[in-house]
């Protein structure tokens, strides 16, 4: 029999340990040292569910280092581990054999002064010095369910261990902790398992309109010297997409010889049958791009999902007993292609709002919205309300999209508001002519393992690691398999979900009655399956802490 659940009691706790959390945690410890002899001393902890602090950090990554500069003075000094300062910035667009730069580049595409950075290297630097001011970070521990008590988030349950797939409790099984704690922060990135619980609780994303997302996948190279420049930057947009698709690559530079390389593709439930992960590899076959990568090496890959949904569709960011911090709270400016610096930004003032709350022992809800009010006053909110909804621009495909986000440039803070115009050409569906020709390309692609790889062969890269026989953290309803998945979808679309998941977690036997084939311990936690679904069954749940890709230079 199982002991009782174990209880623990903090004053602040962080869920997620990425750059906005981990920012707010490090600014909260170091407000409080520096004024012990005002206020009680707190408990203030971080939990995240990767194996360390890091490994599920993802992203391109450039930085624009004016929160370092503020808050973090002498940061280089500190051992901050930025790769290079940005050289010289190319935007192109590409068709299949050709590539057209941009002969000027707008100054939301430009990257002055900003750095290149592994952000799971970052990540970890940044976890270090906020155990070092007295933070507690606790790693391989998953925030799997919100307590909520008189309306209010008072405490979350922690990730079960030791369960088999039936449920089973093995003989080192532990349940779940819950962890109390006067207020949560929660800065779980792109669509977070714990945002979504407490957004169908207290309504915190706008009414008239949804968030959206894309699915970044990222290949990190190591090649030979010569070919580039440190801190050179790339960014495309065209080929391998069809116009009414969004996306685009990157390449950066982070060393002469170690470069970054990606691509995002929209995640779109109304536009389900897209491959993220092939379209990387169609990138890299480009021109342009494979002469870079003969004879070098794939060291790490990965993926994750994007919030780019813009200005409108940015949730509350506070709420009872809660704060919304970096792409949580929506805070990616799509125009600039960032937002760590706006996730810092918006961890600097959760502190200093969790600082006041502290010194006046007060956590009520008009203290926590002082948080909010904060937001709105800041550099960050204006950013985002002149970017407006850049994203939305491309509703309508890539060339309308490239007259509505010109304007949008000269004109800042623009509408890009739907015009209810039907998108032309853009179902990809069983029998359509189009789908056929993409199918039997995408069926006739060979990876080489040189420069060319298939999803199991990344995911190697990825570092990926789960308890083999834990309860599958993917949640479909038996039912909705048996009639959805193979027969209805399988129709619709010809089941997208093995073309979608940049990991292969999704296969249909279809050998005898059409099967759902599960791989669950090679998910990469991108989330993208929950967007993507365009029936809406799927749900994305955590696994067991711990679990997940390791990544350590992306």
């Amino acid at each position: 029999m199982l002991e009782k659940r174990e209880s623990l009691d903090f004053d602040i706790v962080f869920i997620g340990a990425g750059p906005a959390n981990l920012t707010a945690a490090l600014h909260l410890q170091k407000l409080v040292n520096s004024r012990k002899d005002r206020i009680a001393v707190p408990e203030i902890a971080v939990v995240d569910k990767g194996r360390q602090a890091g490994a599920h950090l993802l992203s391109g990554a450039i930085i624009d280092p004016v929160v370092l500069e503020e808050y973090f003075p002498g940061y280089l000094e500190k051992g901050c581990p930025l790769e290079a300062k940005v050289t010289r910035d190319s935007v192109c667009f590409l068709t299949e054999k050709r590539r057209y730069p941009l002969p000027y580049l707008p100054e939301p595409f430009r990257n002055d002064g900003c750095v290149l950075v592994s952000l799971s290297r970052f990540g970890s630097w940044l976890a270090d010095m906020a155990e070092a001011e007295g933070t507690a970070v606790l790693d391989s521990t998953a925030a799997v369910e919100p307590v909520i008590e008189n309306n209010r988030l008072t405490g979350i349950i922690t990730d079960s261990k030791g369960f088999d797939k039936d449920g089973n409790a093995g003989p080192a099984a532990e349940p779940g902790t819950q962890i109390n704690a006067k207020a949560f922060v929660l800065g779980e990135g792109a669509r977070g398992s714990m945002f979504r619980r407490l957004d169908r609780a207290f309504g915190l994303s706008p009414d008239r309109h949804v968030q959206r997302y894309e699915t970044g996948v990222k290949e990190v190279w190591k090649i030979p010297a010569g070919r580039l420049e440190a801190g050179e930057t790339l960014h495309t947009f065209g080929y391998p997409l069809p116009s009414y698709l969004y996306g685009g690559g990157w390449l950066y530079a982070m060393t002469e010889t170690e470069i970054s390389l990606g691509f995002v593709t929209s995640a779109d439930p109304e536009q389900p049958v897209v491959d993220p992960h092939y379209n990387l590899q169609l990138f890299k076959e480009h021109p342009s791009i494979r002469p870079l990568l003969t004879e070098g090496k794939l060291m790490e890959y990965g993926a994750k999902s994007i919030t780019s949904g813009g200005y409108d569709a940015m949730p509350q960011p506070a709420g009872p007993g809660f704060l919304l911090t970096g792409e949580t709270a929506g805070l990616v400016n799509m125009q600039r292609l960032k937002g760590l610096h706006l996730a810092m930004h918006s961890g600097i003032l959760a502190a200093e709002t969790l600082y006041s709350c502290l010194l006046k022992d007060d956590f009520s809800d008009a203290s926590l919205l002082a948080y909010r009010n904060s937001l709105e006053q800041s550099a960050i909110y204006e950013e985002m309300r002149r970017s407006g909804n850049y994203r939305k621009a491309f509703d309508q495909g890539l060339y309308k999209g490239l007259v509505r986000a010109g304007l949008s440039l000269k004109i800042p803070g623009l509408s890009l508001t739907d015009t209810g115009e039907k998108k032309e050409g853009r179902e990809l569906r069983p029998g359509t002519k189009q789908y056929r020709k993409w199918l039997e390309k995408k069926d006739s692609f060979r990876p080489d393992d040189l420069l060319f790889f298939s999803k199991e062969a990344d995911l190697y890269a990825s570092g990926t690691v789960h308890e083999e026989n834990q309860p599958c953290h993917l949640l479909i309803e038996p039912d909705a398999i048996a009639d959805i998945c193979t027969v209805t979808c399988k129709r619709d679309y010809g089941n997208p979900c093995q073309h979608f998941c940049p990991a292969g977690v999704y296969a249909i036997d279809y050998d005898a009655d059409p099967i759902l084939r599960l791989s669950p311990s090679n998910c990469l936690h991108c989330k993208t399956c929950e967007i993507a679904d365009p029936y809406g069954i799927i749900t994305w749940t955590p696994p067991e802490g711990g679990g997940g890709p390791g990544y350590t230079i992306s």
